[in-house]
């Protein structure tokens, strides 16, 4: 385990990308050679850090694996190349923004496939809030509100993923016609483990301590970037060791659970240093209470102009998933960024 942890920065976008490349003064970001490079890199320490150029350390033997890793384009886990959009589909009463309004089965269909419509090109169909404090509801009544949503839905166009921490509702929405499988708890449990190496289907690792229940009692970090990296390291390499091939895995760092509103900030501007595990990577953000610390309080779809502001960080990872409840303000910001910065 290297002590040192490479954090890129200093981009440089399109031509200026292209020549510094070729002058060997900086590295195309996560294989993007066309459109993105970063010309230094913030060489992170448990204490401090400190910034050095491409060009000091491009040919530093202990250096290699690292920068070459975050030079390269990471796996696609199984779904089409450049950036996606995952629309959030809530069938619950209770979720933090939109708890109850997908909530029959009719309207949670229509909603999908209004997304779909929308633009995007992942639906995550989730039935038990995972908000602070939301209550546990059994697997029988998770199944009963997803999935026959995951039936209806299977051929709408979009890939289907479901959020659930549930072994058995894994594996009946697997059967049933979903894609993916995406866990706040990182396949905390053995089964969890042994359905997804079995189905070897795409799977996303979020990272959280404790659990919706308790996670606010667990956000003391000696250094938040490095302690979730680490923790997201041990996950990965767990997953791994149960049988589950890297390629399928994207990772999530998170952002709001059991972590505060300084350490959302802090993880969002070094966001890059996640290219570090090779995996494609998901950011959720959208509509969550550090927001709200921000810009006040208001409606929660008052909240979508932040959010996509607070999603940008992904943009630059080029096969980023971003996951929203606002899919068409999604789809414009990434159209207006890609045209901006390509």
């Amino acid at each position: 385990m290297n002590n040192i942890l490479l954090n890129p920065t200093g981009f440089l976008f399109a031509e200026n990308a292209q020549n510094a490349i070729a002058q060997h003064i900086a590295l195309p970001f996560i294989g993007q050679s066309e459109k993105l490079a970063f010309s230094m890199v913030e060489m992170m320490h448990i204490q401090k850090s400190e910034i050095r150029s491409i060009a000091d350390i491009i040919y530093l033997e202990q250096f290699k694996t690292q920068l070459d890793r975050l030079a390269t384009t990471p796996p696609l886990a199984g779904l089409p190349a450049g950036p996606l959009i995952m629309g959030i589909l809530n069938v619950t009463p209770d979720s933090f923004s939109d708890g109850g309004k997908h909530y029959s089965l009719h309207d949670a269909v229509e909603a999908g496939y209004q997304m779909v419509k929308d633009g995007a090109d992942i639906i995550d169909i989730g039935g038990e809030s995972t908000r602070p404090g939301s209550q546990s509801i059994t697997v029988q009544e998770e199944c009963r509100r997803i999935l026959p949503v995951i039936c209806e839905l299977k051929n709408c166009g979009a890939y289907i993923s479901v959020d659930t921490r549930n072994a058995e509702t894994m594996r009946r929405a697997l059967e049933v016609g979903a894609d993916l499988i995406n866990d706040i708890t990182a396949l905390d449990h053995d089964e969890s483990l042994r359905i997804v190496a079995q189905a070897q289907c795409p799977v996303i690792l979020m990272h959280m301590r404790g659990s919706p229940q308790t996670m606010h009692h667990y956000d003391h970090y000696n250094n938040v970037v490095f302690d979730v990296y680490r923790e997201m390291e041990k996950k990965i390499e767990k997953v791994i060791a149960a049988g589950i091939r890297k390629e399928n895995i994207i990772i999530d760092p998170g952002i709001g659970f059991a972590k505060n509103f300084q350490q959302n900030i802090v993880l969002l501007k070094k966001l890059p240093v996640f290219a570090n595990f090779g995996c494609r990577l998901l950011l959720a953000v959208s509509r969550k209470r550090f927001i709200k610390e921000i810009v006040g309080s208001m409606n929660f779809q008052d909240y979508d102009n932040a959010t996509m502001i607070a999603s940008s960080p992904a943009y630059c990872f080029g096969n980023s998933i971003i996951r929203v409840h606002n899919v068409p303000a999604a789809l414009q910001t990434l159209k207006m960024w890609h045209s901006l910065y390509s």
